[in-house]
């Protein structure tokens, strides 16, 4: 009843919030002067507020969209929604006391030779604990520290209901421009959340991923520079608990403040991997917040920790990408649009300001692989040159985009917002090449290399 009431209260304030935008529009005193009057900086205020005070499946909502097709988000709902991403409360002793008893038995505390009860990060649907547990004890013992990310009581029951009543908000308030297609972001949201509350699946997902790191190629050129994923502990872990290998270094973000050759040969790596995900194995770590990627400077090593949010795409969905993205590397106008209707971004039918937005854009997002030379991500001003087709995009697109780019774009451009925040540059299109050659190597002898 509190989460319908929270939902019910920011609708009541995003009606008043709109009435009173209306009302300024009329006497000239609002700075906006187009859009719709839900979409105003006051509403999205309130909404960020709410979500944050919710936690759960609606904080998680709100900080999904943070990094969900933001050129098409009013700027103010943009920054709105970036402040939710990066809040969370944490729970109560009690209650987290009462969730170690009921995930690991009422003797839990003996299970770990130290447990600090203050969180050092707390999520969306979680917060994640340090602690010490003896391993080997037969054998060598010896103390080790480990991770324990512990799930809020009720998240996952919550996601049906919140979902279902933000989708309604949507729809009575409007506060999301038609071209995002919002109900198609919450049915792919509702399944992403049930996979991410499943922490015996982001087991699975992380024993994987660790197995593929481990590997020293790919083909014949492609291989993993120096990275690193945790190991899990299965004995101290279930459906909402996940204990892991505890995990050094800082977040990705903060190599912004390291030597250029660093920060380059980090950003390569990054872009690297994306890549070896995508194309070659068609399995994706698809949340690219910063604190899941920790760099080690001592051992210059990049950890990679988080997995709920870990795809599978299909083989011939996959093909396809890679067509559009080596068109959009050459610059191919033709074939971006082509390929562009193969996959479902467009139906053909719109107008021709939409086509030359969506090419435009998909130019954009190849411009780093369309020369050899190094490419300046931040210099480049590429995250601005995304955005300037927003309006078009939010109020002339005529289909959502296929289920599989949700979280595919928002990888790709988390990879990219990363380059740019640690000042990355670096020769891009031999990644390219590369891939091409040993995944689909007819599409060199069609490029004008």
């Amino acid at each position: 009843l509190a989460r319908v009431a929270g939902f019910g209260s920011l609708a009541v304030g995003l009606v008043g919030g709109g009435v009173a935008e209306a009302v300024k529009r009329i006497g000239g005193a609002s700075e906006q002067v187009s859009g719709p009057v839900f979409i105003s900086e006051n509403n999205s205020e309130r909404l960020a507020k709410t979500l944050c005070r919710m936690r759960g499946a609606a904080l998680k909502i709100g900080q999904m969209m943070s990094i969900q097709d933001e050129s098409l988000m009013p700027p103010h709902l943009a920054q709105a929604l970036e402040k939710v991403r990066q809040n969370a409360d944490v729970m109560p002793v009690s209650q987290l006391n009462r969730m170690l008893k009921d995930e690991l038995g009422s003797e839990w505390e003996t299970r770990f030779s130290e447990f600090d009860k203050i969180p050092f990060a707390a999520a969306s649907l979680g917060q994640v604990h340090r602690a010490k547990i003896v391993v080997d004890k037969h054998l060598k013992p010896r103390e080790i520290d480990v991770a324990v990310k512990i799930q809020f009581p009720g998240v996952a029951e919550s996601i049906d209901s919140d979902l279902a009543n933000l989708k309604l908000l949507a729809d009575v308030t409007g506060i999301f421009p038609k071209g995002i297609f919002i109900n198609n972001i919450i049915s792919v949201m509702k399944d992403e959340l049930k996979e991410e509350c499943d922490y015996e699946l982001e087991a699975e997902h992380q024993m994987k991923f660790r197995r593929m790191i481990a590997s020293e190629t790919v083909g014949d050129v492609l291989q993993f520079d120096n990275f690193y994923v945790p190991s899990v502990i299965p004995e101290l872990s279930t459906k909402r608990i996940l204990t892991t290998e505890w995990a050094t270094g800082v977040p990705i973000d903060r190599v912004a403040d390291f030597p250029a050759s660093v920060r380059n040969s980090v950003g390569r790596r990054l872009l690297k991997l994306s890549l070896l995900e995508l194309f070659h194995f068609r399995y994706m770590q698809t949340d690219p917040n910063y604190s899941n990627f920790l760099y080690d400077v001592t051992n210059d090593r990049i950890t990679l920790i988080d997995f709920g949010a870990t795809r599978s795409y299909d083989k011939d969905f996959v093909s396809t990408y890679l067509k559009l993205v080596w068109a959009a590397s050459n610059s191919d106008r033709a074939e971006v649009l082509e390929v562009s209707k193969r996959l479902g971004f467009l139906t053909g039918e719109e107008s021709q300001k939409m086509i030359d937005a969506h090419i435009e854009a998909g130019l954009e997002v190849g411009r780093p692989f369309q020369r050899d030379a190094p490419f300046d991500f931040k210099g480049s001003k590429i995250s601005n040159q995304m955005s300037r087709h927003g309006d078009t995009f939010a109020y002339e697109r005529l289909t959502p985009p296929p289920r599989e780019i949700y979280s595919l774009h928002r990888k790709l451009s988390g990879a990219y917002m990363t380059c740019i925040k640690i000042g990355a540059i670096f020769p891009c299109r031999d990644l390219l090449v590369e891939t091409v050659k040993s995944l689909k190597p007819e599409l060199l002898l069609k490029s004008h290399m």
